[in-house]
């Protein structure tokens, strides 16, 4: 059985409590309860695996990467490691849940009908807080991405809010990430309106237009609407973006952690057209059109080099 996302941060969760340590009689009752359910037990099973290949690495691992001294080397695979697990416990993101009234994984997509109709297709490691009253329809983005198909109502307006942004709906469908420096919004059909929050000119997009931030300010560009949300239909597609992009979107879709070891690889040029389901068989496809190499530690950690 394979476990899932939510399987395995609660897995590093509880190993990292444990840490050679035996638990408090009250928390080992929960543990065993836990562990009692076959995905829970597949779950520990994986990050035990994983701990015990990354121990058994020896002074050979080092060497995979050339250019950089084996002390050096040694010490970025063991550091992606311990922040790969750690990542995977931090992912858990309980703080975040509770803020959210809708909540997807890592890999987990969900096509939500919210309370006036209107449609919102969750992109993974999404978060969205819903405020919907007589007089407004906010939804904040926490974190994440999503698309949202507009029912019509010409006196409540339709608003997403990230940190600050907000973009308003003047017609029917469009796009939302969170990036952590602003909104990158997209316009699939019809018009929207956005405001940021530096106090920038409010900007109104047509279709196949998408607004982001750029060095301190905002940039319009056309776009392929389509192309940038290809994820609702499972797919990522890449024209000649840096490998280091490529690398940081397929983490976001991958229950661990895939890092690039040798930082001249980042700015090699990625074009294609990849299944969102299995981020492991993208990086093997990399790997043969870009001839890299790879050391993996279980399905937890994946360490691309030359």
């Amino acid at each position: 059985m394979r476990a899932s996302q939510s399987a395995l941060e609660e897995a590093a969760e509880w190993f990292f409590r444990q840490d050679g340590k035996s638990l408090p009689e009250s928390e080992r009752a929960l543990f065993e309860t836990w562990l009692a359910i076959p995905e829970n037990r597949s779950a520990w099973a994986e990050i035990g695996r994983t701990w015990q290949e990354a121990r058994g690495l020896d002074y050979a691992a080092g060497r995979a990467v050339p250019g950089i001294s084996a002390p050096v080397r040694w010490m970025a695979i063991a550091a992606s490691l311990v922040l790969a697990l750690l990542g995977a416990g931090y992912a858990f993101d309980l703080p975040m849940r509770l803020r959210a009234d809708i909540y997807t994984a890592t890999g987990e997509f969900r096509s939500v009908t919210l309370p006036d109709g209107s449609i919102a297709q969750i992109n993974t490691g999404s978060a969205l807080a819903l405020h919907f009253s007589p007089k407004e329809r906010i939804v904040r983005l926490l974190k994440g991405e999503a698309v949202f198909t507009v029912a019509h109502d010409g006196s409540r307006p339709f608003m997403v809010q990230t940190d600050g942004d907000t973009a308003t709906a003047l017609g029917t469908v469009f796009a939302v990430r969170e990036t952590g420096e602003g909104a990158v919004v997209t316009v699939l059909e019809s018009r929207v309106a956005v405001a940021f929050a530096d106090g920038g000119p409010r900007r109104e997009l047509a279709p196949g237009q998408q607004v982001r931030p750029l060095g301190g300010g905002h940039e319009i560009t056309n776009i392929d609407a389509d192309a940038a949300t290809a994820w609702r239909r499972g797919k990522l597609i890449f024209a000649d973006r840096p490998l280091g992009s490529v690398v940081e979107e397929l983490n976001r879709y991958h229950m661990g952690r895939i890092q690039i070891v040798d930082p001249a690889l980042n700015s090699r040029r990625v074009s294609g057209v990849f299944d969102t389901s299995d981020p492991l068989a993208v990086v093997a496809a990399l790997e043969a059109s870009l001839q890299l190499s790879s050391t993996r530690i279980g399905s937890m950690l994946v360490l691309l080099h030359r």
